[in-house]
């Protein structure tokens, strides 16, 4: 295999710009989620407030957050108001450190979280020095991969095969194409969304979406034992042991279990070692079966049987330190009673049973209730799927090869250009499916930008909602055993206690956070800054849609008085703090039971048609 070419360091401005853009996201992060209460202790001043030798790096009107309660120097940073996710971002570098006698500019992360960590114990302060490490590998991954995208938007541009990813030829070389599109899209608040610790760049180019390698899978014997299997559906090309170069007397005793290359090569006989299964696995001399990666990295497609994706467990950390890409034994079965408890509900709800599709995720395995044993297999209803293409709403905001965002070339393919249209469409069916779910039966789902994918198609209805990965979803348990005996059934034996709740809030928190902010928003703010719409405008729209809906809910006698107040009457929305909580402070610093799922309450409602200005 021709491996892809890797950017070149001496490339020093390049560098630089990435340099820059890391450090610009990450002190946008710190402002948002209040780290250190830099925010709600700071006060804001105009540059009058600022020592004389500061006085020349501040333009006419700008506004400076001076922080004076870290440390023994003060921070100085030039803010700008901001209605979208903060009160306030950043509007330039340097920063500025010091005192009224004498300042320095600071526009590097190792300076900034040097003056944020000031005051912790070597404990507390070992998280900033984590995340700098974190900092580094997000600033060389994205070079490596933006130059593997330079090439590859080239290389496209001089086939002209195709117009468009929706030209392609299969559904699943169309999803193939939007993922890679989408991998190169950064989440649109983990400031190091890039970085895939544990990955070196080339460890990149062998393994992750951006370079769409090609691998075949390791493959490990182990006894049957301490093997637990759930479902039985396996693909076609599954190995035996003969295939895989092992002798096949060992299928009376031994399981064949598929490895990522990457943990075979790197970890997997410490884990084996630490674990007590050294010497009860045996390792398959030969690899088999082709994969590729898809945008989670961990989830494989299988090249022959393209419907077909398998998720292995990856010793890397994405979107945070503690992040670490292993698969729960819990999750192969919750994800699987989650999925037939969404379609029992699809099913009954005329509205959302054209509407909405879902993966099955009947079958995986575990070994010895270790997490970097086993897999669970993902089929996607091929049937459905034929004349669609399919995306992730991760993809919608991505530029293409033609310099446009995906969501401009998928309204030119499916919607005549008519992007008033497309999010039209979209706002109703995302809005109705999870506000149903919250308000009627008690559910909120973990359908992030990643795990909800748009199937799209010239017939009718042209646009279709496809989830997937639900084991994380949070459900009010008491809610659905008293409305729905009979769905309650479903998840009465869920293994992960976390994912039933008690009360609306957790609810309102996931769907503010991953529906509301990530799926609708995120995208709200991509296609504000064509120009063609305003932002104003496009939130107007959601709050009318989810009006719409929670009038209809309303009027079916559900009780909406609880959504209607956190998402269109308060004043703050919930936000998630990913960086404290994945990357900054401990779990039992922060007391979360789940590092993705710790919230605060700093973000200006944007639903609001007026709301209060930041002190």
């Amino acid at each position: 295999m021709n491996m892809p070419t890797i950017v070149d360091e001496s490339d020093w401005a390049k560098t630089l710009q990435d340099v820059d853009y890391i450090c610009q996201r990450v002190v946008d992060t710190l402002l948002r989620e209040d780290v250190r209460q830099c925010v709600s202790i700071g006060h804001i001043i105009n540059a009058n407030g600022l020592p004389d030798s500061a006085k020349a790096y501040s333009q006419a009107g700008q506004l400076w957050l001076q922080i004076d309660h870290i440390g023994n120097d003060k921070l100085w940073i030039p803010v700008k108001h901001c209605a979208y996710m903060q009160s306030w971002r950043l509007s330039q570098l340097p920063l500025l450190c010091g005192d009224f006698q004498k300042s320095k500019p600071m526009a590097t992360v190792e300076e900034i979280l040097g003056f944020f960590r000031q005051g912790l114990d070597d404990e507390q302060a070992q998280g900033y020095f984590d995340f700098e490490v974190e900092c580094k590998a997000a600033t060389e991954h994205r070079s490596a991969c933006e130059k593997v995208r330079s090439d590859w938007f080239a290389n496209w541009h001089s086939s002209m095969t195709q117009a468009c990813g929706a030209d392609l030829p299969t559904w699943h070389q169309r999803l193939q194409h939007y993922d890679r599109l989408a991998a190169f899209q950064d989440h649109p608040f983990y400031p190091t969304a890039r970085a895939k610790l544990g990955f070196n760049v080339n460890d990149l180019a062998q393994y992750a979406p951006e370079f769409q390698p090609e691998f075949e899978l390791n493959w490990l014997a182990v006894p049957k034992a301490l093997y637990s299997q759930q479902g039985d559906n396996l693909p076609q090309g599954w190995p035996d042991f003969a295939k895989v170069g092992l002798t096949t007397h060992l299928a009376e005793t031994h399981t064949l279990v598929p490895v990522h290359p990457f943990v075979w090569n790197n970890d997997l006989d410490e884990f084996l070692s630490s674990s007590g299964l050294a010497n009860q696995c045996i390792r398959a001399p030969n690899s088999s079966m082709l994969v590729e990666p898809t945008l989670s990295v961990r989830t494989l497609a299988l090249c022959e049987e393209p419907a077909w994706h398998l998720k292995l467990p990856l010793t890397i950390r994405t979107l945070g330190g503690r992040n670490i890409r292993t698969i729960k034994p819990s999750t192969i079965a919750d994800g699987h009673r989650i999925q037939t408890l969404l379609s029992k509900i699809i099913e009954t709800e005329p509205a959302l049973h054209d509407s909405v599709l879902l993966s099955a995720e009947d079958t995986g395995a575990h070994v010895a209730q270790k997490n970097f044993l086993g897999f669970i297999i993902r089929r996607y209803p091929q049937d459905q799927l034929q004349e669609s293409s399919m995306l992730p709403v991760a993809a919608l905001a991505a530029k293409t090869p033609a310099g446009k965002l995906v969501v401009e070339e998928i309204c030119q393919c499916f919607y005549k250009g008519n992007l008033d249209q497309f999010i039209e469409e979209y706002l109703t069916l995302t809005l109705n499916l999870h506000l149903t779910l919250w308000i009627r039966y008690g559910i909120a789902l973990e359908s992030n930008q990643q795990n909800s994918m748009l199937v799209l198609q010239d017939n009718v209805p042209r646009l279709r909602l496809l989830l997937k990965d639900n084991d994380a979803a949070r459900i009010n348990g008491a809610m659905l055993e008293k409305r729905w005996p009979d769905l309650a059934t479903r998840i009465k034996h869920l293994e992960d206690k976390r994912i039933l709740v008690n009360d609306e809030l957790p609810l309102a928190q996931m769907f503010t956070t991953i529906t509301l902010q990530l799926n609708i928003a995120a995208l709200v703010e991509a296609i504000a800054a064509l120009g063609e719409l305003n932002s104003e405008d496009l939130y107007k729209r959601v709050k009318n849609q989810i009006s719409q809906v929670l009038n209809r809910l309303e009027a079916e006698s559900e009780d909406v008085t609880f959504a209607r107040r956190i998402l269109l009457e308060e004043d703050w929305l919930y936000i998630k703090y990913l960086l404290v909580a994945a990357t900054l402070v401990d779990k039992q610093t922060t007391g979360a039971s789940d590092v993705n799922k710790y919230y605060g309450r700093t973000a200006p409602n944007f639903l609001r048609e007026t709301h209060h200005e930041p002190d």
